[in-house]
């Protein structure tokens, strides 16, 4: 059997990625299901012993998602397997380093770099092999939304700003800060998510943008914190207490299901769900932050992704989708 359609994931060797990955094994065994991430190829043999499908429907990519060379990188060894058409393009990979300022090769501020830019390049790079009814879904956060009393509120200003945040001080080494720019990522990933819905219109395209709050889990991506401080974090996400001590804390198996949902089911297929913010308790849809509604910034961050990422003519490509 040859596979006619294919899902794509970013981050599927952990976390809620691996999971969604494996429960979209399970749902459409006729799929392939692309599992990108940086390190962890066994994990799409985990999955494929775990669904026995025949042919087995999982292969892993190897995605470095830090600089624009390593995700171009990834582009060409996609074009060179031809993989059937996405009907889905689940941009999931997340990175959180709170203890101070990080920067790529390419000088820009790390969890900005993986959590959105280079993950908007790879739908550019991506765009034509996508189907003509796909959907894009992006893994956001709660943090982004100063409502929620998460974290100190992200504030966006200008997303060259968020690309080049001062350093070097201990007022902008602290962890208060760090969560900070974390959830800043997190706001630019609904901003680019709304942007993206209003030129897929635009374009007259048909495909469907969704944003998702994945929740509270205990995953990989706390691996930042280190000693005492970091087992305790962990161990408290993974039991029952970090269920009574945070709220909207869930297993990795229970977000996925949701984020599943988004990615294949018909009721998320609706024009009334396109364009929307989702949490993961029913697949309903809430409001956003206040900012990420802002279509000046919106567009301030479309913009300054286009040329930031866009080699050449790519940035009439990418803008004309």
């Amino acid at each position: 059997m040859s596979f006619t359609s294919s899902i794509l994931i970013t981050g599927g060797t952990t976390g809620l990625g691996y999971e969604t990955a494996l429960s979209l094994a399970k749902s459409q065994p006729t799929t392939q299901i692309i599992i990108a991430s940086r390190s962890n190829g066994s994990a799409a043999d985990t999955i494929n012993s775990l669904t026995s499908n025949d042919p087995p429907n999982v292969v892993y990519l190897p995605l470095d998602l830090e600089t624009h060379a390593s995700t171009r990188e990834f582009v060409k060894l996609y074009e060179s397997r031809s993989f059937p058409p996405i009907r889905a393009l689940l941009l999931n990979a997340g990175i959180q380093f709170v203890d101070k300022v990080h920067f790529t090769s390419d000088g820009i501020e790390t969890m900005f770099a993986v959590n959105h830019v280079n993950q908007a390049l790879l739908f550019f790079l991506l765009k034509k092999y996508l189907t003509t009814t796909a959907r894009i879904v992006i893994v956001s956060s709660s943090t982004h939304d100063p409502a929620q009393k998460r974290v100190v509120p992200p504030n966006y200003t200008t997303a060259e700003a968020v690309a080049h945040p001062p350093s070097g001080k201990p007022e902008y080494e602290t962890q208060d800060e760090g969560f900070r720019r974390y959830a800043l990522s997190k706001l630019t990933n609904v901003l680019f998510a709304y942007a993206l819905t209003r030129h897929v219109k635009e374009n007259n395209k048909a495909w469907k943008v969704l944003t998702l709050d994945p929740g509270v889990m205990p995953t990989r991506l706390y691996r930042w914190q280190s000693g005492f401080t970091g087992w305790a974090f962990n161990f408290v996400l993974s039991t029952f207490i970090g269920q009574w001590l945070i709220r909207d804390t869930f297993t990795t198996a229970f977000s996925a299901a949701t984020f599943a949902r988004l990615a294949v089911d018909e009721e998320f297929e609706a024009e009334d769900k396109n364009g929307k913010y989702f949490q993961v308790v029913g697949g309903k849809e809430i409001a956003s932050s206040e900012q990420s509604y802002e279509v000046k910034l919106q567009e301030d961050l479309w913009d300054w992704t286009v040329k930031e990422v866009a080699e050449g003519k790519e940035v009439e490509d990418f803008n004309a989708l």
